[in-house]
C-alpha cells in the first residue's frame, strides 16, 4: 500500500468519524432543544419573578416542544415538570366559550337569546329593565354586569379550597334584588345592555350557569363529560377535590428579592370564569380543539361554524377585538394573536395562536410575572414555532 493511500484512508476514516461526531451532536442538541423549546427556563425564573413556570408550542396540530423549570413547591422543594398542573385563572373563559358554543350547535339556545328565558330568577339591569341580556352580550363582556375584581364582594369570597357557595345561589343574590350581594352600583354599568364594554367575570359565571340549567347538571360535570373526557384531559378540572394535590403547583406571591409566600389554593363561587387546573401538555389538547377548527383526533368537540364565530368579533363598535370570550390582543412584537391570558393571586398565564400560521403558545407561572420581560419569552416562543418543521 502506498504511502499516499495509507493517508488517504485515514484521512477519510478520521472525516467519517468527524461526520459521525457533528450528526450526533446536532441530533442531541436538536432532542435537548425540542425538550426546552431553546428557552433556558431557570435563567428566565429571576427576571419574570416567578416561582415556576411551563410552556408549550404547538404547530400543525402537534405538540412542537415544551419547557418547564422552577419550584412548583417551595415548601415541599417539588419541581415543575411538564405534566406539573396550574391555576389558569382567565384563561379558563376560553372553556366556558367552549361548552356555551356545544349548547349553540345542539341547537338547544342560540346567541341572541335572551337568558330570562332560561333562568328562574330575572336578569336584568336595573337602569334599564326592559331590555334583554343575551347570550351573545355575555360573551363579549357587553352585558352591563360588572364587578370590581380587585375589592368587594368578588373577592371577599376567596376561600381556602373549593367555594361552598353554590353558583346560582350566589348569582340569584348577585343580580336580584333583596339578593345578599345585590347593589344597583357596583353590579350593573348606568349603560344599557350592548352599549359598553365592561370585563365581567360575574358575567362568564352566569353563562356558567346558562349550561347548567339548560344541560341540567352542574357545570364541572357538564365538562368534564362533553370536554375533558373526549378530549383525553384526564389531569384536568374545574374543582380542587377532584385533582392529586401532589400535582398542582402552588401560587406564590413575591419574587426572588422579596421571598415567596405561598397563596393557598383557593376557590370561590363563579369558577367557571378562572378556575381552570391542568398542565400545559393537557390544554395544548384543548387549544389544538379550537386551532382545528373544532376536531381533536378524530372527534368533533365542535362545529366548524361555532368556532368560526368564536373567532368574529359581533360587535367591534362597542368590544374591538373581542370574541366569543377569545380575544384578539398585541403581545410584544407580535399583533393579532388570538386566545386569552390571566391572571390570579399568585398565577399568570397566556394562550394564543396564530391562525394563519397554524401555531400557538401556553405559558403559565406560579406567580405574578414581569410582563415586559414575558412578553420577550412569549416571543422566543414564537419564534421558535416559525423556523421550526413538524
Amino acid at each position: 500500500m502506498s504511502i499516499f493511500k495509507a493517508r488517504f484512508d485515514l484521512t477519510a476514516a478520521s472525516m467519517a468519524l468527524f461526520l459521525m461526531v457533528v450528526i450526533v451532536g446536532t441530533a442531541l442538541a436538536v432532542s435537548r432543544d425540542d425538550l426546552t423549546c431553546g428557552l433556558d427556563v431557570e435563567d428566565q425564573l429571576k427576571p419574570l419573578g416567578v416561582s415556576g413556570l411551563s410552556a408549550v408550542v404547538v404547530k400543525n396540530g402537534k405538540i412542537l416542544c415544551t419547557a418547564s423549570g422552577g419550584i412548583a413547591n417551595i415548601e415541599e422543594n417539588r419541581p415543575v415538570n411538564p405534566d406539573t398542573i396550574f391555576a389558569w385563572a382567565s384563561v379558563s373563559k376560553t372553556v366556558t366559550a367552549t361548552a356555551v358554543m356545544q349548547l349553540v350547535d345542539n341547537g338547544v339556545i342560540e346567541l341572541d337569546d335572551d337568558v330570562n328565558d332560561y333562568f328562574p330568577f330575572p336578569v336584568r339591569n336595573p337602569t334599564c329593565p326592559d331590555e334583554p341580556i343575551t347570550v351573545a352580550q355575555l360573551l363579549t363582556h357587553t352585558s352591563s354586569i360588572k364587578e370590581d375584581e380587585y375589592q368587594g364582594v368578588y373577592r371577599d369570597l376567596y376561600v381556602e379550597g373549593d367555594s361552598p357557595i353554590v353558583l346560582g345561589v350566589f348569582l340569584k343574590d348577585y343580580l336580584t334584588l333583596g339578593g345578599a350581594y345585590y347593589d344597583v352600583e357596583n353590579n350593573f354599568t348606568r349603560e344599557c345592555p350592548g352599549e359598553i364594554y365592561a370585563y365581567s367575570n360575574i358575567g362568564v359565571g352566569v353563562l356558567g350557569h346558562l349550561v347548567e340549567v339548560v344541560a341540567d347538571q352542574p357545570f364541572d360535570q357538564y365538562s368534564r363529560e362533553r370536554i375533558f373526557d373526549p378530549m383525553g384531559m384526564t389531569e384536568t378540572a374545574w374543582r380542587l377535590s377532584e385533582l392529586n394535590l401532589d400535582k398542582v403547583a402552588m401560587p406564590y406571591s413575591g419574587d426572588h428579592v422579596s421571598g415567596f409566600s405561598p397563596e393557598g389554593h383557593f376557590g370561590f363561587p363563579t369558577y367557571p370564569d378562572g378556575l381552570l387546573r391542568t398542565s400545559p401538555t393537557q390544554l395544548a389538547r384543548f387549544m389544538i380543539m379550537v386551532m382545528q377548527f373544532g376536531e381533536l383526533d378524530g372527534k368533533r368537540i365542535l362545529s366548524r361554524d361555532a368556532v368560526a364565530a368564536m373567532r368574529n368579533v359581533p360587535y367591534p363598535d362597542v368590544a374591538d377585538g373581542q370574541g366569543l370570550l377569545w380575544y384578539y390582543d398585541n403581545v410584544g412584537s407580535r399583533e393579532g394573536l388570538f386566545g386569552h391570558s390571566g391572571f390570579d393571586p399568585g398565577t399568570t398565564s397566556i394562550m394564543y395562536v396564530v391562525p394563519e400560521d397554524d401555531v400557538g403558545v401556553l405559558m403559565v407561572a406560579n406567580g405574578s410575572w414581569n410582563w415586559d420581560h414575558a412578553e420577550g419569552v412569549i416571543d422566543k416562543l414564537f419564534e421558535r414555532a416559525a423556523h421550526s418543521t413538524l
